[in-house]
């Protein structure tokens, strides 16, 4: 190691950008969208994706972004015409339309692996690209074959009944598909760390590579807690409620015997206030259900994440910070009527980032680019257009 450099010199992630620089690029964005019939999207995409990705930095060099917008538009235009011929089908021919449904979630998988791919390629750090080398097998096995495993274990129960002479009343079709659901349910913890694992061991920068070793046992555990402590929650908010929502109701009749059988509008003004703060509690504990399992998995995530013997990364984000941070977003976006979305954006990115370190035991200057084949946009527009989350959300 180099004398100069230190044994693991602690370095924070930073975004540099702000609302107001972010907003113009946003607003001509989606002006020039508009004014185009979203052929300039795909320019917006790039503009979008290089402030973001400058500024955000690391030991003073900001993350690049290489996307060509012609490469962009291409694989959006091929997306919008698959999405036509679907809708057109569905209109025209619903069997069609259905059928074209199972090709897109047999596809999805190939869907969100290209756009993977396509991602890391596209992303560079002091101009070294990042890579993904990830099997498309893996894809199928982790996005299709074992969500959907519940599903056709029920099928084959089903169809060993039937022919075994065995007639299914409706009770029993609904609890066999209710048993798949819950199955699959249940596995999500499961799937969810198998994808993120997938993912993270499969990434290249440079010649150096990604690892990851997690454990399903930690994210089954950020789920049951999460489970305990929304089923206090709920407890707690639907005694204050029910209460209130009895008192109301004796108030309620109180009013209708003095009206003569008849309640007064005035009277039901406070059981349209308690029903408004319900629904406005049952957000504020969705907010925080998103908040926690969000920082849970992030830092358990990150604090795993190796380069090499070179980089550590770690998160120290807390559930009361983020809840907060996104209360306050939603609250500044009602009261603009989301014109502050620019500035919720750069305030999302300027949060994560200051949450995020890495441990540098050595320079990253050692990496170079591996030459890679080039990758095709298609992909990630396809899934955009037909609303596939080809991101994976793997709370980052």
């Amino acid at each position: 190691m180099n004398e100069h450099t230190p044994a693991a010199a602690l370095q924070r992630f930073e975004f540099t950008g702000s609302g107001g620089e972010y907003f113009r690029i946003w607003i001509v964005n989606l002006v020039l969208s508009i004014l185009t019939l979203g052929i300039y999207s795909a320019w917006a995409k790039v503009r979008t994706n290089r402030y973001f990705y400058g500024n955000t930095r690391l030991d003073g060099s900001g993350f690049e972004y290489h996307a060509n917008p012609l490469a962009i538009l291409k694989g959006r235009l091929i997306a919008v015409l698959l999405l036509l011929v679907y809708v057109f089908a569905g209109q025209m021919l619903p069997v069609a339309g259905i059928a074209f449904a199972v090709v897109l979630m047999l596809a999805t998988p190939w869907i969100v692996w290209r756009s993977i791919q396509f991602n890391a390629r596209m992303t560079g750090y002091r101009n070294v690209r990042f890579g993904f080398h990830g099997a498309l097998g893996d894809a199928y096995r982790y996005l299709l074959l074992i969500p959907l495993l519940p599903l056709l274990a029920s099928a084959l129960v089903a169809t060993a009944l039937l022919l075994a002479g065995i007639t299914l009343d409706a009770q029993t079709g609904i609890a066999l598909i209710a048993l798949a659901v819950l199955t699959t349910y249940l596995l999500f913890p499961y799937i969810q760390k198998s994808i993120t694992a997938w993912y993270l061991n499969n990434t290249r920068y440079g010649q150096g590579r990604l690892q990851v070793q997690l454990s399903a046992g930690r994210y089954y555990l950020v789920y049951l807690c999460l489970l305990g402590w929304g089923l206090l929650i709920t407890v707690v908010v639907g005694a204050i409620f029910g209460t209130a929502t009895m008192f109301t109701g004796v108030q309620l009749a109180a009013a209708a015997k003095e009206a003569g059988g008849e309640i007064p509008n005035a009277a039901m003004l406070p059981l349209l206030v308690a029903t408004l703060l319900l629904y406005a509690a049952l957000l504020v504990i969705g907010v925080w259900a998103k908040a926690y399992v969000k920082v849970k998995i992030r830092n358990y995530v990150f604090g795993r994440i190796g380069l090499d013997d070179v980089l550590r990364l770690e998160s120290d984000i807390s559930t009361g910070r983020l809840f907060r941070f996104y209360l306050a977003n939603i609250l500044l976006l009602l009261c603009t009527l989301g014109l502050a979305y620019p500035w919720v954006k750069v305030r999302t990115a300027r949060l994560l980032a200051a949450s995020t370190r890495a441990h540098l035991s050595g320079s990253l200057d050692q990496y170079v680019s591996q030459q890679q084949s080039r990758q095709s946009a298609a992909g990630e527009e396809i899934g955009e257009a037909f609303d596939v989350d080809a991101g994976l959300d793997l709370a980052f």
